[in-house]
């Protein structure tokens, strides 16, 4: 299937750009082609969100390390006529003390703003005090953004499941290629229902590499353009991103509860 849109100015708040940080970008020439990717595709800012594990890592370093690395890669995107800006920012997985780590300065929110933090479930299940450190975050003022809960199978299984993290707080980022299919139909068929639900409010790359999994939203946005109209699919890829980077607020529709459909024996009901 051929997707095509116009896209300028979108923000990708995830992305695993900088090199050798994780299983993204191995190389300068690997983050410098994925930004390049990036901007011919019509995205303006992409955020360095690293794979972070707070609770396994020399938390002291960590952040500073991050940060020196997006100013080195920014500045190598300059010198190769890319125009693309790199923020830094981590993607960092869920953990019970993740407010007081924040407060210490140990976790870095997106842009390095001091508001949106980017969250990681384990891909299996959600634990079961996901919802308190949702509500703690959200009521010391920040805003978990939970990183492809599409991918999660316990969200999967049930997408009410993100209905209470977004209820306690939380905004939902989908992955590019979970609506593109780069995953699979099932994980594709749980993403429209997050996004068609507003369970889910932005729409990131999670690029790893220039080509397989590369840093383009263009084609997510034209699905996204389908399915809620253009001007909800910008907000999903430029408007709320940009907010975001910014550490500004936004203003979110109330998410719907999802209903799946149910078979009968001479046919179908439900939603």
């Amino acid at each position: 299937m051929k997707l095509e849109a116009v896209l300028e100015g979108a923000i990708d708040v995830h992305a695993h750009i900088l090199p050798g940080m994780d299983d993204g970008a191995q190389t300068r020439e690997d983050a410098v082609a994925m930004a390049r990717v990036a901007e011919k595709h019509g995205t303006a800012i992409v955020v360095a969100t690293p794979h972070v594990d707070l609770a396994s890592r020399n938390r002291s370093q960590v952040a500073e390390i991050i940060r020196g690395s997006a100013r080195t890669l920014a500045a190598e995107l300059v010198s190769s006529g890319l125009s693309i800006r790199v923020l830094p920012g981590m993607e960092i997985a869920i953990d019970p003390h993740l407010l007081s780590l924040l407060s210490n300065g140990e976790a870095l929110t997106i842009g390095d703003n001091g508001k949106y933090v980017l969250v990681e479930l384990p891909f299996q299940h959600v634990p079961g005090y996901a919802e308190k450190v949702v509500f703690d975050l959200s009521s010391a003022g920040y805003v978990p953004v939970i990183a492809h809960p599409e991918r999660c199978n316990e969200i999967a299984n049930d997408p009410n499941r993100m209905y209470r993290l977004v209820r306690a707080g939380a905004i939902g980022q989908l992955n590019a290629g979970s609506l593109t299919g780069v995953f699979g139909k099932s994980t594709r068929r749980v993403a429209d229902i997050l996004l068609r639900h507003g369970l889910a409010h932005v729409i990131a790359s999670d690029g790893h590499s220039p080509t397989a999994r590369s840093c383009r939203l263009d084609q997510a946005f034209a699905i996204a353009s389908r399915t809620l109209g253009r001007k909800a699919a910008l907000r999903a890829v430029r408007d709320i991103p940009y907010a975001m980077v910014r550490g500004d607020g936004v203003r979110l529709e109330d998410p719907e509860r999802y209903t799946p459909r149910r078979w009968f024996l001479f046919g179908r009901m439900g939603v």
